[in-house]
């Protein structure tokens, strides 16, 4: 009687698994495998706003990639998408649209100290302008780059304007120091005074590896503008004789 009441009950439970599957496959399955399907739109050349609204609308989920830069397309545009226009999916399928950063980035270069012709070229290779050129009286010689609007490896914009300060060279009565390193003293106040210029204070010092009476320093240094008559202040050489 038992073995009877297994075999019924087996029985049964088999019928429900079969048909279980036989529900599952005709009418379960249809249902989400065969959900209805649309062409996807083209949405290249959108803003992503648009874009993203026009696919929503298609039951379509969106699915930004970017920003990238992309020549073809401004800032904020789609550039490309996938699946691609026309193709049969799915509702509610992913469609991953890539947006384009816009023009790339380029860094400020170092134009100090550059030529005014120098530096305009140096821009216009990055794609960058010249822009308002300041005059100002300095120690660098003439139509030379001394300040730039903005620090070297700063982010700008192609198209971009900058703006430089450009040396008019010293104002008048002004002399360049001349180098006298190396020099003797008498030499050294030669050349000084052939320059409008005389040795003012005097230092001497013991160094074992340079002649006596040679100059090994100097301030202001060479290149500096001074006024005519201004004074160089030396450090000179002595031996060990000179100091009992």
């Amino acid at each position: 009687m038992k073995i009877r009441n297994i075999a019924l009950w087996a029985s049964v439970l088999l019928v429900v698994i079969v048909a279980a599957i036989y529900s599952f496959n005709n009418y379960l399955m249809p249902y989400y495998v065969e959900a209805p399907k649309l062409q996807v739109p083209n949405v290249v050349g959108m803003n992503k706003v648009d874009a993203a609204r026009i696919l929503q609308e298609f039951n379509l989920n969106p699915i930004e990639v970017g920003p990238r830069f992309d020549s073809r397309y401004r800032e904020g545009e789609v550039f490309f998408q996938k699946p691609s226009a026309g193709m049969d999916v799915k509702e509610r399928r992913r469609v991953y649209i890539h947006i384009s950063g816009g023009e790339p980035l380029v860094k400020m270069p170092k134009l100090i100290n550059k030529t005014v012709r120098d530096a305009k070229v140096t821009l216009e290779r990055l794609g960058l302008h010249l822009g308002r050129l300041r005059e100002i009286k300095s120690e660098l010689p003439l139509n030379t780059i001394i300040d730039q609007e903005f620090v070297e490896g700063t982010n700008l914009d192609r198209g971009d304007s900058v703006s430089l300060h450009v040396s008019i060279g010293p104002r008048v009565g002004m002399i360049r120091v001349p180098n006298i390193l190396g020099k003797s003293e008498k030499e050294a106040d030669k050349i000084l005074r052939g320059n409008n210029l005389k040795i003012g204070e005097r230092t001497y010092i013991i160094s074992p590896t340079v002649l006596p009476n040679t100059i090994i320093d100097q301030y202001p240094s060479y290149g500096s503008l001074l006024n005519i008559g201004d004074s160089i202040e030396v450090v000179i050489a002595k031996s060990k004789l000179l100091e009992n």
